[in-house]
């Protein structure tokens, strides 16, 4: 019987597991999760992936299995291979093969595995399964150590790479929307360490600072989206990644801005979380099959 295993590829992670596209959701009994060292050499990080999607099934199984993987770019998706490069993670595998290398790693047919850009196959999930089923257009944000960015209409989804190429203040929009932006922010205005935005949200009721990063975050997402979605029209802002399980600190400044030019744009979280990706991955890779 044909089993499919989607899997999410991050700055700093794999999760991968089976997802039944019949029931339209994930067998959680078998999501597996792994931290990976964006720095590491490339045979540690490969040997990584590969070892989580295995755990996903036993080996009979995993011969007969679909595999989807949504990862960032720059990547080329339909070949498989990685182009990264300065964007501060996975430079050990630029150029490389990677769904050669994993085929190989796995035993399998190198057209058993596909490949979707993150912030396509994070979309593409909450829309189809999640927090945008009652909406048709969207765009989606996915907030970690980069900014994913995607646009849904028709069913389908396409990156929109903006972190990376659009500007914002002196660097780009992944520069001041990002993990390492919250950081820095606050170690600047407050020269005390930080360990992450877990802790920065943990602070915000009793440290103004901590208000201040989160509202100057809601302001920065709004300054990249005002253009998009007077472009793209879309009926909600769907947000993922693990910035947003604070959003509740910077929705409101979003909103308020919103509310001046188009107020009848949604603000969502999302509702699948780490499953958004691995739904959408899978449904690309089933679909790219037929």
């Amino acid at each position: 019987m044909q089993k499919y295993i989607g899997a999410d590829i991050g700055g700093t992670h794999i999760t991968a597991a089976l997802v039944d596209i019949h029931l339209e959701k994930v067998a959680e009994h078998s999501l597996r999760r792994s931290q990976v060292n964006p720095h590491a050499q490339a045979e540690e990080i490969l040997a990584i992936w590969a070892d989580t999607i295995h755990g996903v099934v036993d080996s009979a199984e995993l011969q007969h299995s679909l595999i989807g993987i949504a990862i960032p770019g720059p990547f080329d998706y339909k070949n498989g291979i990685c182009w990264m490069k300065n964007v501060n993670k996975y430079e050990h595998l630029y150029g490389l093969d990677i769904k050669n290398e994993l085929a190989i790693r796995l035993g399998l047919a190198p057209q058993q595995i596909s490949f979707r850009n993150d912030a396509e196959a994070f979309l593409e999930g909450e829309m189809l399964f999640g927090a945008g089923k009652t909406f048709e257009k969207s765009l989606g944000i996915t907030l970690g150590t980069g900014l994913g960015t995607s646009f849904f209409e028709h069913g389908n989804a396409v990156d929109l790479a903006l972190g990376i190429n659009h500007p914002l203040h002196e660097g780009v929009a992944e520069d001041f929307i990002s993990t390492r932006w919250f950081i820095a922010r606050y170690e600047m205005l407050t020269h005390k360490p930080l360990s992450g935005v877990k802790e920065l949200a943990e602070r915000y009721d009793t440290d103004s600072f901590a208000k201040q990063v989160f509202e100057e975050f809601g302001q920065n997402i709004s300054t990249v989206m005002d253009k998009f979605v007077e472009k793209y029209t879309p009926d909600v802002i769907v947000f993922g990644g693990n910035i947003a399980q604070a959003s509740a600190l910077f929705f409101p400044a979003m909103e308020q801005r919103l509310a001046k030019y188009s107020p009848k744009v949604s603000l969502k979280k999302s509702a699948l979380h780490e499953y958004a990706a691995l739904m959408g991955a899978v449904g690309f890779g089933v679909a790219e099959t037929k």
